[in-house]
């Protein structure tokens, strides 16, 4: 790969010298807008209704029934410019043209529709051979740098891994929830029974009512794995392996990355990059992940040309994008990408999330309804999708650029894309950022010369789901506090208040059961009478007090009014927690109360005497 930077040194003063005059001449040719006639065949047959557009631009033109377009495009033609084809379930192409180009052909060919069972999915982390571990290879890797090889990658990395070409993207995923779907203490804890001290038998737990099935949560938070057995995915066994035999991020040697592989280290990694962009379509059921909604295309591109001229080995993707090519957009030289990508509009649609966040248990219970939530909303009206809210744009990526890592100095496209396009892979859900103003407070208040009464409208305005969305044990409190002067509250006298799960003891520990207010959950109970169940107890729902998108709860609150009241200010406060308090307080969990809203509406009382 050759390094385009520059050096403090006297060569470098050189390069730079020397390719100002190639700059100047590139920026101050003449430029005009694109006028392109052409046609797209898949080598011999046309293809119709391919989309065809300038690498990174937004408009695009259709092939008619002939595979003929006709492209305009504002975009100033300096030099070379790329024009890509996409079409669903096809391999996207790509042409270089010239500015002074009228005329082109672009070929496309099917993606092969074989998912093969025995695919190894690739490590999303840095993956390095270690010369100074095997010396006996440093002859042979430096043997494959010589020119007669067009790319010089592969010297070192042993496969086209997502941190190579995607650092930002893969930065962000890593503190997703979605990379700690086997790893997270609470996920752990659920499923064996255990504490966050690694006691055993410490309730609820899924393998403590069912030792000898392992239960279907693999299905969605191990799909790599399970999808070997749906259904029937040994969760721990999942998590012991990544334990025993991680995957090391960074240099390593050929034993090691076998022993990766034999190991299926890659499927502690959650839902990881390479399973989810093998995804070909989602049937929308109330089945979870590759247990029935998911269907893979776990294709190999062989590339026997490519890997005999030192070409890194190729990789099948899924994606949202019809312009992704296996050429440089920019180099003039023979630079391919190792991605191979398939344009699937799924990935931009919420049905791509229903696989793993809509689903029923054995009795029928919705135990994950998010996108039936959804799909009941004004959200879903307006074709406002899950993506808008949970895979934001990423404005911190400079013009839309998403390739980056090793590969910038020699991918970035100069077709920068539009940056409401480039979304984030952190996946954010339940944290601070995006629960913060979900919801509004409307307080009223009635002061009577015995009583207060204060009336506290809720509105759900921000998320396109129920608030809270989930699996059962997500909450909210609203907790209402009318302080006078002094610091004291006013004495209590109505009935709403606040559920058993806002947790039982010291207030001042965050416990806030039967305190002025209002618990906002879906409670599961079984046949045995219990209430406060988890999903996979659940037989019958106790009570939903969740608020649907777009729509209000209205409480009542009561309070006795003081004699000869001054100024009494009401405290109202709507937090979000990711547990019912007493769950936590078992499983020794640490858990932030996240405000959603709060208010002070403060009032001074006159009564006639």
């Amino acid at each position: 790969m050759r390094d385009n930077t520059f050096s403090g040194n006297g060569s470098g003063i050189f390069k730079l010298i020397w390719m100002l005059p190639v700059v100047c001449m590139v920026w101050t040719g003449s430029a005009r807008a694109l006028s392109l006639h052409g046609l797209v065949l898949d080598g011999k047959n046309p293809v119709a209704e391919a989309r065809v557009r300038v690498h990174g631009r937004s408009d695009f033109t259709l092939t008619d029934e002939n595979g003929r377009f006709y492209l305009e495009s504002s975009v100033r033609v300096l030099g070379s410019i790329t024009i890509t084809a996409g079409k669903e379930g096809w391999i996207t192409g790509g042409v270089k043209i010239s500015r002074h180009t009228s005329y082109t052909t672009i070929t496309m060919s099917r993606v092969p529709d074989e998912d093969d069972p025995d695919y190894d999915f690739m490590t999303p982390h840095k993956s390095l051979e270690d010369l100074r571990t095997t010396p006996e290879r440093i002859d042979f890797s430096r043997s494959r740098s010589h020119t007669k090889f067009k790319e010089n990658c592969n010297i070192c990395h042993f496969e086209p891994t997502c941190f190579l070409c995607h650092r930002d993207i893969y930065d962000q995923w890593t503190t997703s929830q979605h990379a700690q779907a086997v790893t997270d203490p609470w996920v752990q804890n659920i499923y064996k029974g255990t504490d966050a001290d690694g006691n055993e038998n410490v309730g609820p737990g899924y393998r403590l009512d069912f030792p000898d099935d392992p239960g279907g949560c693999a299905d969605c938070h191990a799909p790599s794995a399970a999808i070997r057995a749906p259904g029937k995915t040994d969760l721990n066994v999942v998590y012991n392996r990544g334990q025993t035999y991680p995957t090391i991020k960074g240099y390593k040697s050929l034993e090691q990355k076998e022993i990766e592989r034999l190991s299926g280290s890659v499927d502690a990694e959650g839902v990881h990059c390479d399973f989810c962009h093998k995804i070909k379509s989602v049937d929308v059921n109330d089945y979870a992940g590759v247990n029935g909604a998911i269907t893979l295309n776990r294709t190999r591109i062989i590339d026997d040309e490519g890997g005999a001229e030192g070409r890194l080995p190729k990789i099948f993707a899924y994606g949202p994008f019809d312009d992704v090519v296996d050429f440089s957009p920019v180099s003039m030289e023979a630079i391919t990408s190792p991605m191979v990508a398939s344009y699937n509009p799924l990935y931009a649609k919420s049905e791509y999330c229903s696989a793993c966040h809509q689903h029923t248990n054995e009795y029928g219970i919705a135990i994950i309804d998010t996108y039936n939530e959804w799909k009941e909303s004004a959200y879903a009206s307006a074709g406002i999708e899950c993506q808008a809210c949970h895979m934001v744009p990423d404005t911190q990526l400079g013009l839309g650029i998403i390739i980056n890592g090793d590969a910038d100095k020699f991918w970035t496209p100069i077709e920068e894309r539009d940056l409401s396009t480039v979304k984030r892979h952190d996946f954010p859900g339940g944290r601070a950022d995006l629960v913060q103003n979900a919801a509004t407070l409307l307080v009223e208040t009635t002061a009577h010369k015995e009583s207060l009464t204060v009336k506290i409208e809720v509105t759900n305005v921000n998320s396109g789901h129920h608030l809270p969305t989930g699996i059962t044990i997500r909450n909210m409190l609203l907790l209402v506090t009318p302080i006078q002067v002094d610091g004291d509250t006013l004495a209590y006298i109505g009935e709403m208040k606040v559920p058993e799960y806002g947790g039982a003891g010291r207030i001042e520990d965050g416990n806030y059961a039967g305190y002025p207010g209002k618990g906002f959950a879906l409670v599961y109970g079984d046949d045995q009478g219990h209430t406060g169940v988890m999903d996979w107890q659940a037989t019958r729902i106790v009570e939903d007090t969740r608020i649907k998108s777009k729509t209000s709860d209205t409480s009542v609150y009561t309070f006795a009014m003081p004699v000869n009241p001054e100024t009494i200010s009401i405290h109202t406060r709507l937090i979000y927690r990711r547990a019912f308090k007493p769950l936590a307080d078992i499983k020794k969990w640490e858990m932030d109360d996240l405000t959603v809203a709060s208010d002070i509406t403060a009032i001074k009382p006159h009564f006639r005497k």
